[in-house]
């Protein structure tokens, strides 16, 4: 990953880290860079609710401190699955969590998922796919998201060679055509950030930017990462204003001064403001995540306390 450049503008809202150069890479990757292994797919029928409905929080000002639910990308806690799937998802499920983001299937079929999901009180608000699996075998795995019942599907990341002006043009491309398509099965469509996006290519434009104008808002959603949006050298909060109505999903990830992803409350990005924020420009789904823990059930554990805290969480 590249490292952030150059500091923050707005110290008001993240703390320590407006006056601290956004510097030093991680060497722990996100959901994106795992190998894909199972991409959701298969068959279906079960819809998630109206996306045109679904634009907007659907909640009054007074309950902008509550998030709709709170989720975990499972990628934090992969050890563990491979390990034992069940007592992993049960152990998410006794933290107090809601939902869950899948990364890939683990060798089971859509309805496996979702029954193994069902059987804890889950359920998979999202899952991220490699944008190349959705380019070839579209219907597919639109199928197999609303069998799982999600109502989100996220591309992760995007490839190397098409980290171009041109080549995220037509990237955009795809994601309105993708867009389109998840929209009409009655769930959204998104993207995930990490930090390249916010590192200007030579002619001045940024490639988040080119991502954002060149798709239609009411088909392309923005899953902002806050770690790597701050990481990358951007303000969390005035992108959530620039964009608004846009973040309709988010990755809770912490981040010392230093640079380095911590738990969610070890670090200083002020999630309590963000949070609401978001809340209120329609925020539908948070997922915490750590992309390298030392023991994931217990980070997921201390994030979900720390969250509790701060009154974000119903």
């Amino acid at each position: 990953m590249s490292e952030g450049r150059g500091p923050l503008d707005r110290r008001a809202f993240l703390g320590a880290l407006g006056a601290i150069p956004l510097a030093g890479a991680l060497t722990g990757c996100g959901a994106s860079d795992e190998p894909a292994g199972e991409t959701v797919g298969g068959g279906g029928a079960e819809s998630g609710p109206d996306p045109a409905n679904e634009g907007a929080s659907g909640r009054s000002p007074s309950d902008a401190r509550v998030l709709p639910a709170l989720g975990v990308q499972l990628y934090t806690l992969r050890e563990a699955i491979a390990e034992d799937i069940d007592a992993t998802l049960a152990a998410v499920a006794e933290i107090g969590y809601e939902e869950v983001e899948l990364f890939q299937l683990h060798g089971l079929t859509p309805a496996e998922m979702r029954g193994k999901l069902d059987a804890v009180g889950l359920r998979a608000g999202s899952s991220h796919y490699d944008l190349n699996a959705l380019r070839e075998d579209l219907g597919r795995h639109v199928d197999g998201a609303l069998e799982i019942g999600q109502r989100l599907m996220v591309v992760p990341s995007i490839s190397g060679d098409e980290r171009s002006p041109e080549g995220l043009a037509r990237v955009a491309e795809d994601f309105n055509r993708i867009g389109e398509a998840v929209r009409g099965a009655g769930m959204r469509f998104g993207y995930h950030n990490h930090d390249w996006e916010f590192q200007r290519f030579d002619d001045g434009s940024m490639p988040m930017d080119i991502l954002l104008d060149e798709t239609d808002e009411a088909l392309v959603d923005w899953q902002m990462d806050l770690f790597w949006t701050v990481h990358g050298g951007s303000d969390p909060l005035e992108q959530m204003s620039v964009r608004s109505g846009r973040v309709t999903s988010v990755h809770v990830k912490d981040r010392t001064a230093e640079g380095r992803m911590v738990d969610v409350g070890d670090g200083v990005i002020d999630f309590a403001s963000l949070l609401v924020a978001a809340g209120a420009q329609g925020l539908l789904h948070a997922f915490v995540e750590h992309d390298t823990p030392g023991d994931a059930v217990e980070s997921v554990r201390r994030s979900y306390q720390h969250l509790a805290t701060l009154g974000v969480v119903g």
